[in-house]
């Protein structure tokens, strides 16, 4: 089965919350504004209350209180706000994984600490809104999601194979599934991408993290999610000191950084995320 295989037969066990079809069919109509969008979005409770928290959040750092979903609109923009709602209800269409290996909080948190980190990075390379990598960041991994979903006993197999052979051989998780697959879940995330109408930054952002050498275009913002990624992964299982060698050096040269400059970002980085996460995911915040 291909990566693309893959994702049909995941629309047939998991779909986004229908808030997110009548928007993406909203977004593609003639009489789509923001009022026609907030009168959508303002029948979920629990989804508003949560975009005006993200809207009045460090992520965007507005002077002035935003109190209505309107309001949020305007200032965050049409189509990064339905990013942004595809991204955290991609929390819940996932929420139930089964597997003996697989921590869903742990995924999160490692999401949201990407997306955090991926914006700081994003800020120092003078990107034009950089808190579209914060959604970048939280999106990276949806592929591992979708094989988890569609192949539990396969998905733990590759976290066994993990645990058993990556100290030794220093294999990461994308290799392993391309050994069992022939594909991996950057390939995986890409079509859900798509298949989700995502825009094509998001798209490369996701596969191109982890084959940066394939692109035959710019690809900034896979760079900056690699490095987010890699120090997220590094700073995880406290090896913040073999950071270089993890790191694909094709993205010092893209960014204009060096591992220095990323030193700095992991402190300044840590009360946004407990913000980002107090407010996605509550549970898991400190």
């Amino acid at each position: 089965m291909t990566a693309q295989a893959l994702v049909k037969e995941i629309n047939k066990l998991v779909s986004l919350p229908e808030i997110c079809t009548k928007l993406d069919q909203l977004m593609d109509s003639p009489h789509n504004s923001i009022q026609a969008m907030a009168k959508l979005i303002s029948q979920d409770v629990n989804l508003s209350a949560r975009l005006l928290k993200l809207a009045n959040s460090s992520l965007y750092g507005f002077s002035g209180r935003i109190d209505s979903i309107p309001r949020a609109i305007s200032i965050i923009g049409t189509t990064e706000l339905m990013i942004l709602i595809m991204a955290t209800s991609t929390m819940m269409t996932f929420k139930d994984i089964p597997g003996q290996f697989f921590n869903m909080a742990g995924f999160w948190r490692h999401s949201v600490y990407c997306g955090v980190f991926a914006k700081r990075v994003a800020s120092l390379c003078n990107i034009l809104h950089p808190d579209r990598l914060f959604i970048a960041g939280l999106m990276h991994d949806i592929g591992l999601l979708a094989i988890c979903t569609k192949y539990p006993d396969m998905a733990n197999k590759i976290f066994e194979k993990l645990g058993s052979t990556e100290a030794a051989t220093n294999k990461r998780i994308y290799e392993v599934e391309q050994e069992l697959f022939g594909y991996d879940h950057a390939s995986v995330g890409r079509e859900l991408a798509v298949k989700w109408h995502l825009p094509e930054y998001l798209q490369d952002a996701i596969y191109y993290h982890h084959h940066l050498e394939e692109a035959d275009k710019p690809v900034l913002d896979a760079a900056i999610i690699h490095i987010a990624s890699e120090a997220t992964h590094a700073i995880e299982t406290g090896a913040i000191e073999n950071f270089n060698e993890e790191i694909n050096e094709m993205v010092w040269p893209l960014t204009g950084l060096n591992k220095e400059t990323i030193d700095e970002i992991h402190d300044e980085a840590l009360p946004e995320l407990e913000e980002m996460l107090s407010i996605l995911l509550p549970s898991t915040a400190k």
